[in-house]
C-alpha cells in the first residue's frame, strides 16, 4: 500500500466514523496529504481525494468559525480557509497539473475567496476589512495571470 492508498484510507475512516465533530482527527490529515494527491496526472482515486481533502478544509472552517468559546478560533477558521485557497491556487498555476485539474482547482479557487470575503466582512475587527482588501487585490491578480483569462481587457483579433 501506498503513500497516498493510506491517506485515503485512514481520511475514508474519518468519513465512516460520522465523527464530523472531531476535527482533531481530521486536521493531521489535511495538514498533510501525501505529494501524490495533487497529481500532475489524475486518477480516479486522487479526484476524490483531493475533493475530501477540501471537504475536510471547509468542515474544519465551519467548526472553528461556529466556535464562541475560544476568540481566537475565528482567526483559525480563517486560516483554514485560506490553506484550501493557497494550495488549490498552486495546483491551477502549476504547469504539470493536467488543464482539467487546473480548471477544477481555479473554479474552486472563487468560490473559497467568495467564502473568505463573506467571512472577513462578518467581523468585527478593523484588521478584517484590510484583510478583505488584500484578498480582492490578490485574487484579481491571479485571476488576470490564468491562461483562460489571457483576454483580460484586449479583443482578440482573428485572421481571416
Amino acid at each position: 500500500m501506498n503513500e497516498l492508498d493510506t491517506w485515503l484510507e485512514r481520511i475514508g475512516d474519518w468519513y465512516k466514523d460520522r465523527k464530523h465533530d472531531q476535527v482533531e482527527r481530521l486536521e493531521p490529515l489535511i495538514l498533510t496529504p501525501p505529494d501524490t494527491l495533487w497529481g500532475p496526472l489524475i486518477t480516479d482515486e486522487q479526484s476524490k481525494g483531493i475533493a475530501c481533502w477540501l471537504d475536510g478544509c471547509l468542515r474544519i472552517f465551519t467548526f472553528y468559525r461556529n466556535s464562541i468559546e475560544n476568540p481566537h478560533h475565528q482567526e483559525k477558521a480563517y486560516q483554514y480557509l485560506m490553506f484550501a485557497y493557497g494550495k488549490l491556487q498552486a495546483v491551477s498555476c502549476d504547469p504539470k497539473a493536467e488543464p482539467g485539474l487546473q480548471e477544477w482547482c481555479t473554479k474552486r479557487v472563487q468560490h473559497l475567496c467568495v467564502l473568505a470575503l463573506e467571512f472577513a466582512n462578518q467581523q468585527q475587527e478593523p484588521r478584517w476589512q484590510q484583510e478583505s482588501e488584500k484578498l480582492i487585490e490578490s485574487h484579481v491578480r491571479f485571476m488576470a495571470s490564468q491562461p483562460q483569462n489571457d483576454d483580460q481587457g484586449r479583443a482578440k483579433h482573428q485572421v481571416h
